[in-house]
């Protein structure tokens, strides 16, 4: 047997090893397999390529577990989790939506996706994942309650999977709307309970921002939490600290997960106030309902003012406060972060003040950015130190307008699979093999996201090889 057919045995074993996608897929699109096609048949390296084929689709392969095209309804789970998260959903999702308008398949089940975000929003404003159905959840015991009729009531149903209130999750469901709006001017997503969903959203927003003075003297609280955990878990007191009004939201928890140091989280303020200004367009254009438009907007402009004026030290943003004095500067690799500020029309990418944090988050002064041999960059308490978040490494591409940056993201991201062509939740720094979570369809996707912008802006780093 020569050389050159033993490696050509190889070279399509290889090749067959590295196509992961499964044979009986959950949807479909003939836009995205062409997308698939077009852009891989660019890439030289086979890292890079094999890691696309299989990332960019991903989502649609493997997450829309249940899907009815008439109503339509669309529940997406986030991968090894088989529950719907509004963040994750949204941003799985987001990944196609510049395609939604070639593919009317597609368009119908973003537009799923969002019936079933807004009556998921309907049941409880303050979770961020739900069940299919009705079941007991693994958090059923969760001691989380809501204020109903003036008496602290137990608010954990068999509808929701965690109760969690995140901003970034209310806001996750508004994002997503807006985009699928922007590129189809598709106005009958804007119904009945779609109106009702955003005031609800607005209302819980507003009841965050009230003064606790009044809460603590009647221990009448919208919302609490607590859980038998790791402290990044639960919720001190049900609560958390005192705070003082200051226009901004309290958010209990992370777009980790985690529980927040200070209620007032920068980032899932900035993308509230970015997002509730585009809503506010969104209405406006399809001349629906001035009073919510109003209060969309002037809500936005509460929160940006209160960002500028509480949220910034030594020319740079922090991450959180309490608006008594206290802050912390550091950045996690969920979105929002402190480095994706610029993709949700925050602010944009050279503004001095966005360049200054960005530096700093990419530094030592962040005390989850960690360098090691195989790549370096953020990551979180969520995993814990020295593991770095692909997502984050996406994050700083998307964030740079610097091709050589952008190549140095691409080349740590194909490198860092541990031979398995997709993204995961983490890796060790020094050791790509040592990863969490094997099927996290949100990373996935952004790493998509990199690919199409790469593909837009710099095609030739699609034809370079990645050692």
């Amino acid at each position: 047997m020569n050389f050159l057919f033993i490696s050509s045995l190889l070279v399509a074993n290889l090749v067959a090893q590295s196509n992961l996608r499964p044979t009986q897929k959950k949807f479909e699109s003939e836009v995205i397999e062409k997308t698939i096609s077009r852009i891989s048949d660019k890439m030289k390296d086979n890292k890079l390529k094999y890691t696309f084929i299989n990332s960019f689709p991903n989502t649609l392969d493997t997450t829309v577990t249940n899907y009815d095209p008439t109503t339509p309804d669309a529940f997406v789970i986030t991968g090894d989790i088989t529950a719907m998260w509004l963040r994750d959903s949204t941003n799985q999702l987001w990944t196609y939506m510049e395609f939604v308008n070639q593919d009317s398949k597609l368009q119908n089940l973003v537009k799923g996706a969002i019936t079933r975000q807004i009556n998921q929003v309907l049941i409880d404003p303050y979770a961020n994942a739900f069940n299919y159905q009705k079941k007991q959840s693994e958090w059923s015991s969760d001691n989380t309650t809501r204020c109903f009729l003036g008496v602290n009531a137990h608010a954990m149903s068999e509808h929701l999977h965690e109760r969690k209130f995140e901003i970034d999750s209310l806001v996750a469901v508004l994002r997503l709307s807006v985009g699928y709006y922007k590129e189809t001017k598709d106005t009958s997503i804007i119904n009945f309970k779609y109106l009702k969903a955003v005031q609800r959203i607005l209302r819980t927003f507003r009841d965050q921002q009230a003064d606790q003075t009044e809460q603590f003297q009647t221990n009448r609280f919208p919302y609490t939490f607590q859980r038998n955990g790791r402290s990044t878990d639960t919720v001190i007191n049900g609560i958390g600290e005192p705070l003082k009004r200051t226009g901004l939201l309290r958010t209990f928890f992370r777009a980790s997960d985690d529980s927040t140091i200070y209620q007032f989280n920068i980032p899932e303020n900035a993308m509230a106030s970015a997002i509730l200004k585009q809503i506010a367009e969104m209405l406006s254009e399809a001349k629906l309902t001035q009073p919510l438009i109003q209060e969309a907007l002037a809500l936005s402009s509460e929160i940006k003012d209160a960002i500028y004026k509480y949220g910034i030290k030594d020319g740079a943003f922090v991450y959180e406060v309490d608006g008594m004095g206290k802050q912390v500067f550091m950045d996690d690799s969920n979105q929002p972060s402190l480095l994706s500020l610029p993709i949700y029309g925050f602010i944009e990418i050279d503004d001095p003040l966005y360049q200054a944090t960005r530096k700093k988050a990419l530094s030592s002064a962040n005390p989850y950015y960690f360098v090691g041999t195989a790549a370096k960059g953020i990551g979180g308490p969520h995993i814990g130190a020295n593991y770095i978040w692909p997502m984050a490494i996406v994050t700083q591409g998307l964030t740079t307008n610097d091709k050589s940056e952008i190549r140095e993201c691409l080349r740590m991201l194909v490198t860092t699979t541990g031979g398995k062509w997709f993204m995961h939740e983490s890796f060790f720094k020094d050791n790509p093999s040592s990863f969490t979570r094997s099927w996290f369809a949100w990373a996935n996707g952004l790493f998509g996201e990199l690919v199409l912008k790469i593909d837009k802006e710099y095609p030739e780093l699609l034809e370079e090889n990645y050692a």
